[in-house]
């Protein structure tokens, strides 16, 4: 297993909107609110072909005050299809199983989700979400909540 990432061999196929679903029970952002944000990946693998699949879940909530007691809510998923050549060389097995190596699925974990970010601000453009950004998160974090299905 090598450590190293080339750029050159990571390659973004493609990008699926699985779930986008916004619950917005008031007209107008309230510049106090604060929303509570989970996000969690999952991924999968076609060891063949060279494919991995990132996928990032996003629940997000508005934190229920006495001044606001109408919750703005949604929860996103989005599928980020990649082929990455020579990815033999970013896992090992074990007992049959692959174990990929912690900075190869930090990398594609960091383009998935910065992508997310910029997803979520162009779809709220001109909606009362506008103002909400996702926060900068730490990969080594979002590496601790893996998806459990």
């Amino acid at each position: 297993m090598d450590n190293s990432i080339v750029p050159e061999n990571i390659h973004l196929l493609e990008v699926r909107w699985v779930k986008d679903h916004l619950v917005l029970k008031t007209e107008e952002y309230d510049a106090s609110s604060s929303f509570d944000f989970q996000i969690t990946y999952s991924m999968m693998h076609n060891l063949e072909k060279e494919i991995v699949k990132i996928g990032i879940s996003i629940d997000i909530a508005e934190e229920i005050t006495s001044q606001n007691m109408q919750e703005q809510n949604g929860y996103y998923e989005i599928d980020f299809i990649f082929k990455i050549d020579q990815l033999a060389s970013h896992y090992q097995l074990i007992d049959g199983k692959p174990l990929f190596d912690g900075m190869f699925v930090g990398t594609l974990l960091s383009i998935s989700y910065s992508t997310t970010r910029g997803m979520l601000l162009t779809s709220w453009r001109n909606s009362i979400m506008e103002k909400v950004i996702l926060p900068v998160i730490s990969v080594q974090e979002l590496l601790k909540n893996k998806k459990t299905k």
